[in-house]
């Protein structure tokens, strides 16, 4: 009995993280379809279970970094909802006072320490936070998110070359979603292309994880955790899931054509929210879950609130920050 106690809680918790990630995104695409807002924005609608599984493996002196698909990693380490819709709107309330947008997101106060679009860049960068907090003898370590298109540029893999050379604190997700925008994995590798021999050959310990289950990430994530606090060795972990969403913008892409794996049928089937919904049900019948939501979706109506009705900057902040003649 007590073990089911315990299991429960902890999938109560990571539903809780999970369902706001996904309420939110939610509630941004709907603002974002029907205020017609032109602006880049790329959902984490479908891979909730890596930022949560991989998140509930640190401690608060870890560091995050993110990518141009971040929204979920900076929920996931504890950011504030209404920042974060205040900061995709560009007003001042932001977490970087609007001036990052969707996909240069910061905040220190809870070490995520920015997400950043170019594809790869966030390897080297992660890197380096590790290596500073390696020098400085700092606690923690850090991690970084990247998809596997990202996987694949060259910086990434002297990222693996240098961070075994050094023994750095690392750990490197790779959300593997299938596509790069929409270019299909067999159409950009060979057939014996290997993440996990890429990084084993540079020393770097490598598991794979199913993305899309919430307890094989927790587990996998915990695992690489604490080997590298314990060695001080870096590792990547590879999660395959599924992105619901188009590549950006506010829709659904099925029409087009290109999804082979994951269908509507498949992605409603291995919905890493759903999963967890199933496994409560099993548990406790599903009392916990209505209040859960509710308690979600207030908090999720308080932060489009907060974002919608915030100011924007003032125009003395424009050039605050920014180098100018």
């Amino acid at each position: 009995m007590s073990e089911n106690c315990e299991k429960l809680d902890v999938l109560l918790t990571a539903y809780k993280r999970m369902l706001l990630i996904r309420r939110m995104e939610e509630a941004l695409i709907d603002y974002y379809f029907k205020n017609k807002v032109m602006s880049f924005v790329h959902f984490y609608v479908g891979q909730e279970a890596v930022a949560v599984g991989v998140c509930d493996a640190l401690s608060p002196d870890d560091k995050v970094l993110g990518n141009h698909r971040s929204h979920g990693h900076y929920l996931a380490k504890g950011g504030d909802p209404g920042r974060m819709v205040a900061e995709l709107l560009g007003r001042s309330t932001g977490c970087c006072g609007g001036n990052g947008g969707s996909m240069h997101m910061i905040d220190r106060s809870v070490n995520f320490i920015g997400s950043t679009p170019i594809l790869g860049s966030v390897a080297p960068i992660s890197a380096g936070s590790a290596l500073t907090q390696k020098l400085k003898k700092s606690p923690g370590m850090t991690v970084s998110f990247f998809g596997d298109g990202a996987s694949e540029e060259g910086v990434v893999y002297e990222t693996l070359n240098f961070a075994a050379l050094f023994k750095l604190p690392l750990l490197l997700v790779v959300e593997n979603n299938l596509y790069s925008v929409m270019s299909k994995l067999h159409d950009r590798r060979s057939v014996d292309h290997d993440l996990g021999k890429i990084a084993q050959g540079f020393g770097v310990q490598y598991l794979r994880a199913d993305g899309n289950d919430y307890l094989d990430v927790a587990r996998k994530a915990k695992s690489l955790v604490e080997g590298i606090k314990a060695d001080q060795k870096p590792a990547l972990l590879e999660c395959i899931t599924f992105r619901h969403m188009a590549h950006s913008a506010p829709i659904c892409d099925d029409k087009i054509g290109y999804r082979e794996i994951d269908t509507p049928e498949n992605r409603t089937r291995e919905d890493s929210v759903l999963k967890l919904e199933r496994m409560i049900m099993t548990l406790d019948g599903g009392d916990s879950l209505q209040s859960i939501q509710a308690e979600v979706k207030a908090v999720v109506s308080e932060a489009m609130e907060f974002g919608v009705k915030s100011p924007h900057p003032d125009q003395a902040e424009i050039f605050k920050h920014v180098y100018h003649e």
